[in-house]
């Protein structure tokens, strides 16, 4: 159950920042920035929060970085396409596609350097 809840509180931290994204691409869009740029902005952010989410769950459970990045990751992938195929369209493209594996393997690669770092406890 203690894993059911820390999952839901990463699940819930990765909603909100998503959100907040998708407000700033909405209004950068609005001001005129080329969807392009704010495409790729939006590709680094989503790259660098599934970094970091994945980075402190492995670091916080010192365990199985692989085993958690690849959960992780899949949870939040599932998250986002449940979201894009509700609000937005079901089509899934070689590019859409390509987007998911990239933030995949940036998840399990944070997991497993966070479970290779080494934390200041004294054992």
């Amino acid at each position: 159950m203690n894993k059911f809840i820390n999952y839901l509180k990463f699940i819930g931290v990765f909603l909100i920042i998503e959100l907040m994204l998708t407000f700033i691409t909405s209004l950068l869009n609005l001001l005129g920035l080329n969807s392009g740029i704010t495409s790729i902005f939006l590709l680094i952010c989503n790259i660098l929060l599934f970094f970091i989410l994945s980075f402190y769950n492995a670091f916080k459970k010192q365990k199985k970085g692989l085993i958690e990045g690849i959960t992780l990751g899949l949870i939040f992938i599932f998250l986002m396409l449940i979201i894009k195929i509700i609000l937005f369209d079901n089509s899934l493209s070689i590019s859409t596609l390509i987007y998911y594996i990239i933030l995949l393997i940036t998840s399990i690669l944070a997991g497993m350097f966070g479970v290779n770092k080494k934390s200041n406890k004294t054992n």
